[in-house]
């Protein structure tokens, strides 16, 4: 399918959420660099085609499905540790909470909660998504140095994005 309609369906949805694009990927289950480079392009020129099922699963996402992930509950530990894993490779809790949409409280206290929303789910693994290959390389960061634990679960010290 061509892919530029379904371009304009991502930015526009994008435009009317606020919400970064790791959360299209996540929300339709597709591949993050199939969002990206739909997006922005990959070698300076723009993907042409897109796959039909991509084309499907984007086109069941729009602004009101997204922001009603906020109303959907999940177990709170797959965001707790990738939350635990961008804190302690050095990312700045007021930046992180911000990012998902939380009070730096509300951040902290997702650590031991039993559930939080699917969008501060997706919000999390969006951050991971962007922030976690930069701040890898931070010199004696946490992450590259020691295991972690987050919400009664070890972490691994160096988790792939």
């Amino acid at each position: 399918m061509l892919a530029a309609p379904f371009r304009a369906h991502v930015r526009r949805v994008l435009d009317q959420t606020g919400l970064p694009w790791p959360v299209i990927a996540g929300a339709g289950n597709l591949p993050p660099t199939l969002i990206r480079n739909l997006l922005f392009g990959r070698d300076g020129r723009h993907r042409t085609r897109l796959p039909a099922t991509a084309a499907r699963a984007l086109l069941a996402l729009d602004a009101e499905r997204l922001l009603g992930q906020s109303r959907i509950w999940v177990p709170a530990e797959p965001a707790a540790v990738v939350i635990t894993e961008l804190l302690a490779a050095g990312c700045s809790p007021a930046a992180l909470a911000r990012y998902c949409r939380l009070s730096e409280s509300e951040l902290i206290g997702l650590l031991d909660a039993a559930l939080c929303s699917r969008l501060t789910e997706l919000l999390a693994q969006a951050a991971r998504l962007q922030w976690h290959r930069s701040l890898q390389s931070v010199p004696g960061s946490p992450a590259t140095t020691r295991p972690r634990r987050a919400a009664g679960v070890e972490v691994p010290a160096q988790a792939s994005a």
